[in-house]
């Protein structure tokens, strides 16, 4: 886990007035957050609180380079509404950004008990982050009988990358060094 003051920049990929994104804000923290603008003026409400509107959807990637935040942060957006294909095409481009040793908190995630065990969490788990904190309870604002359960994740990406990425880095220097005799 990181400590105190490690964290730069964070995009947040919610639902709402972003009141996450400007508690992370007063601890320095760059925030770029998202929205959905269901008939109201959600981002610009956002803006005029001075975080960064994004306006994406869910079908577009994030408007970020490969591993270079610290962290992502969801709540209330990746869920069962969510079509699988699109879902899993989420997790992998989620995936994408977080620097090696960066993290991922999927916050209320909520479907069926039976989709959980069945569909979402091997999804989740092929993705490649490590659980650092995976914890499911009853989502009961709807009536038990429904069968609703959320999940709460902190996912971090594995430090293994950054070994690929530092031989491609020598292979490079290698290859240029050759070019250049």
């Amino acid at each position: 886990m990181k400590k105190a003051g490690m964290i730069r920049i964070r995009p947040d990929l919610a639902r709402g007035v972003a009141t996450s994104a400007v508690r992370m804000m007063a601890r320095n923290i760059t925030i770029a957050t998202t929205s959905m603008n269901l008939n109201g003026q959600f981002n610009n409400f956002i803006a005029a609180r001075g975080v960064v509107p994004l306006y994406i959807s869910i079908s577009q990637r994030l408007p970020f380079f490969d591993n270079t935040l610290d962290i992502v942060h969801s709540m209330h957006v990746l869920s069962n509404w969510i079509p699988t294909t699109l879902l899993h095409f989420m997790m992998f481009d989620i995936y994408r950004v977080p620097r090696p040793g960066g993290l991922f908190w999927l916050d209320h995630f909520f479907c069926l008990t039976v989709q959980m065990e069945e569909v979402y969490q091997p999804l989740i788990e092929s993705v490649g982050f490590k659980k650092a904190k995976w914890v499911v309870g009853r989502k009961l604002d709807r009536g038990l009988e429904r069968g609703e359960m959320y999940l709460s994740a902190l996912l971090e990406k594995p430090l293994k990358q950054l070994l690929g990425l530092l031989y491609i880095e020598e292979f490079s220097n290698i290859h240029y060094s050759w070019a250049k005799v």
